[in-house]
This record gives C-alpha cells, sequence and structure tokens, in this order.
C-alpha cells in the first residue's frame, strides 16, 4: 500500500470521528493487571488509544483484582495508561484505530480483527499504518496527564470526552504535517515488526514462526531479515525484551517471581531465573533485595 494512502485513510479515521463526535463515555484503563486468559494480553508501557470505527470490539482487563470484561462500540474511545493490559476477546469482527504514544515517536494504524475462531483464535491484519517521529510535545502530555485524573466534580465523565476531542483532533494536525519515518520497504516492515513485538512480547505463544506468517513472510526469511537487524535469533531477542520488562514487575512487591516469570511471557519458573541470572549476574529474588535495601 502506499504511504499516501495509509495517511489519507488514518486521517480519514480521525476526521469522521472529529466531526461527528460520539456520545458514549471514553473507557479508561488506568491500573489493568493481565488476566488469567488463554488469549494474549496486550501491554505497553506508554500510554495508547484504540478508536472503535466499525463493529464492536471486546475487552478483558483486571481492575481491583476482579476481571472487568467491556465492550468498545464504533465511535468510542479506549485510554490505555502506561504499564496497562488488556486481553482482546471479540464476539464479532470489528475494525479499530490504534494510536501509541511514544516518547520519541507517534504511530497510528487501522487495524481489522475477525471474531473469536472456535479454537479460540483472534485473525487480524493491518489495513493501515503510519508513523512520524514528532509527538504531540507538552499539550500533548498534559491532556494525556487529565485523562489519568479524577473527574471534575462539576463535569463528571464529560471531562474526558472533551478532553479526548482535543487530543485527537491534535492527532490529526499530526497527521496532516508531519514527515513520515523513513518508507524503504526493509525500514517499514521492521518498524512494523517492532510495533508487533511491543504489543505480543508477553504473549508466551509468541513465536518467530507466527510473527512471520503475521506478515507474510517465510520464517526462514523472516529469520535472516531478523537477524539482519538485531544480529541477534528470534528466541534471544524476545527473552531480552522480556527480562527488561521484569525488572519492573520485580519492585512491585505485589507480584512473587512466579508471578513476574508469567507476566513477562515465561512458561517455565526456573528457565526464567536462569535467563535472569544469565542477563543481569543475579538471581530475581537477589535483584529485589538490593532494591529493597
Amino acid at each position: 500500500m502506499p504511504p499516501v494512502d495509509d495517511r489519507r485513510k488514518i486521517l480519514t479515521a480521525l476526521t469522521a470521528w472529529l466531526d461527528a463526535p460520539t456520545a458514549l463515555p471514553v473507557r479508561r484503563v488506568l491500573e489493568g493487571k493481565r488476566p488469567a486468559h488463554e488469549q494474549p494480553a496486550y501491554f505497553m508501557e506508554v500510554p495508547r488509544l484504540i478508536v472503535g470505527l466499525e463493529g464492536r470490539g471486546t475487552f478483558l482487563t483486571v481492575e481491583n483484582d476482579q476481571e472487568v470484561i467491556f465492550d468498545l462500540a464504533a465511535g468510542q474511545v479506549l485510554f490505555l495508561a502506561p504499564y496497562t493490559w488488556i486481553c482482546p476477546v471479540p464476539r464479532t469482527p470489528y475494525r479499530s484505530l490504534g494510536v501509541v504514544l511514544r516518547a520519541d515517536s507517534t504511530r497510528l494504524t487501522i487495524h481489522a480483527r475477525r471474531g473469536m475462531a472456535k479454537d479460540g483464535s483472534i485473525a487480524s491484519r493491518y489495513l493501515a499504518q503510519w508513523g512520524t517521529q514528532e509527538m504531540l510535545g507538552a499539550k500533548g502530555e498534559h491532556l494525556l496527564q487529565l485523562l489519568r485524573e479524577t473527574p471534575s466534580p462539576r463535569l463528571g465523565e464529560r471531562m474526558f470526552s472533551a478532553l479526548m476531542e482535543i487530543l485527537l483532533a491534535e492527532l490529526a494536525q499530526l497527521v496532516e504535517r508531519s514527515a513520515e519515518h523513513g518508507r524503504g520497504t526493509h525500514t517499514v516492515l521492521w518498524q512494523s515488526v517492532c510495533d508487533y513485538l511491543s504489543e505480543h512480547w508477553s504473549d508466551p505463544e509468541l513465536s518467530r514462526k507466527g510473527t512471520a506468517l503475521f506478515f507474510n513472510r517465510h520464517p526462514n526469511h523472516f529469520s535472516r531479515f531478523f537477524h539482519a537487524h538485531t544480529k541477534q535469533n528470534f528466541r534471544t531477542y524476545v527473552n531480552e525484551i522480556r527480562l527488561e520488562r521484569s525488572l519492573h514487575f520485580l519492585r512491585d512487591l505485589r507480584y512473587n517471581v512466579t508471578d513476574v516469570a508469567c507476566l513477562c511471557g515465561f512458561t517455565d519458573v526456573q528457565y526464567f531465573i536462569r535467563c535472569f541470572r544469565q542477563r543481569f549476574g543475579f538471581t530475581p529474588g537477589e535483584y529485589r533485595k538490593r532494591n529493597e535495601d
């Protein structure tokens, strides 16, 4: 797909929402934890938005130690605070616009998901993807912070609807004016792979073969491509991401080491401990004690 078409599709989706903003409330996930669920739960350390475009998406998370399942209707916006988890469990097909707001870039995608199959799988694909190394700046940071606050006593949930309208208007301007990431074929694919891994690294089922199939590449070709960019094989690279992310959870005393291993996609706690020692020179338990002192 030519890059101009990607930008146009994303800008069209944002403009359509701004022309007729929904009356549905903004759904916020501020402390979502990973559900004890067979389907992969998506996690990021950065704030993100999901805008329903068509159909109805269904998501699962854990809030106040209780599993919470909720729908995202067409036009409704989901705000996910940093370090939160959601698990998609769609009952019917739907399309959505996703926004990932990193410290060094902004990325928007239009995503299509089918309803959950009988075997529990969820087929999905990108319809458009666009990214820039520009950000929303101080104004965007302030809007994102306000989205995490307690509702105004006078405005209630309307406060978040107003904030979201301003935020999406700022994003539309960013898409209109900003330079795109370099669009060489290999660069585009590598950026897409990085985004995919950012969303799926905690999924214990994440694999080289599954990732290659998602991007319509033969696993062997994908391995060569992956090694050319990372100088590592797929498993080593993913384990590195998981181990780095595990440090955040080890500093949270609500989780024991087994919990942390599971949260980070390791199905074997002893393997996690062994990998952790090889990477950092001490065990997860020793790391936790060091940070308690």
